[in-house]
């Protein structure tokens, strides 16, 4: 799946939350204090602040010609803190998460009127900025700056029932890159939903592409149904030994691969939705640059 040769925006994206991720080593001595210390150094941007459980790790491997396996097949055991702090915003668009070996900063679309969002590099820009908070951070405390391994960029698209879709038999309408043929039919029977995953693999950089659509419901008139279709960008960082590994070494190279997933993502994106999709979607494509943009 290659990039596409020109700048693609959509004006009405069905884009609910973008999501851009770091795992890293755990710093040795840290605690859960430590993650409530960072917090009070990040009242000013994040007011409010909720503790969850810990996101799972992320594993991807790719040496040693290992094969993709879903995520509930692999079992992970640690002694590391599980408590998520979760910060969010004064606007409540912006949330900024931290564990003790994760990073995350979401972009929210909220009901109430808020900021629209401000395209990826804007995104990237919350987010190494939250990335040398937390690295600060923790040498200012005398704990060993964090060494990333493993990079993601999510992207939620949440699309309501009516207009391109009134049942899932519609979804391949939408997304014929991922159902390329009509479903079948059932004797007796309504197709009701439809579950799964697609999973591609780039080689140079190594990464892996997850494509999920799900359906659900949501506020609106009766709790109105609604199909998400989760585009989900991975994988591993190759850093200098731990002694030779600076902070700008981790920051430009997390940032290689958060914009090599982005452009997996968007590329994929306009790759398997249809034309009547793209029209309803805003398509726009600026032939004279080489980004891409979503």
């Amino acid at each position: 799946m290659a990039a596409a040769p020109q700048k693609i925006t959509y004006s009405r994206a069905p884009l609910v939350e973008v999501a851009l991720s770091v795992q890293f080593d755990t710093p040795a001595r840290l605690t859960q204090a430590h993650l409530g210390a960072y917090w009070a150094s990040q009242k000013e941007r994040f007011p409010t602040v909720h503790s969850a459980q810990g996101l799972p790790a992320m594993n991807e491997e790719f040496a040693g010609g290992r094969s993709w396996l879903p995520p509930a097949l692999r079992l992970a055991l640690s002694e590391e803190p599980d408590t998520r702090v979760q910060m969010t915003s004064g606007d409540q668009a912006w949330v900024q998460q931290v564990q003790a070996n994760r990073l995350v900063v979401n972009w929210r679309k909220r009901d109430q009127p808020v900021a629209d969002y401000p395209r990826f590099e804007g995104a990237l820009h919350q987010f190494k900025k939250s990335w040398g908070d937390w690295s600060r951070f923790l040498v200012s405390v005398g704990l060993p700056a964090p060494r990333p391994v493993v990079w993601e960029a999510v992207y939620v698209n949440r699309i309501p029932r009516g207009g391109l879709w009134e049942t899932p038999a519609d979804w391949q309408k939408i997304f014929p890159g991922l159902w390329a043929a009509p479903f079948g039919s059932v004797a007796g029977a309504s197709l009701i939903g439809l579950q799964g995953q697609w999973v591609w693999e780039t080689t140079e950089p190594a990464a892996r592409l997850y494509v999920e659509p799900k359906p659900g419901r949501g506020p609106g008139p009766e709790f109105q149904d609604l199909l998400f279709v989760t585009f989900t960008a991975r994988g591993r960082l190759a850093l200098p030994p731990k002694t030779a590994a600076s902070e700008n070494d981790s920051l430009d190279a997390i940032e290689r691969g958060i914009r090599w997933g982005h452009g997996l993502i968007v590329d994929a994106f306009d790759s398997l939705n249809s034309a009547e999709a793209k029209t309803a979607w805003g398509r726009h494509d600026e032939r004279s640059s080489h980004d891409l943009d979503h």
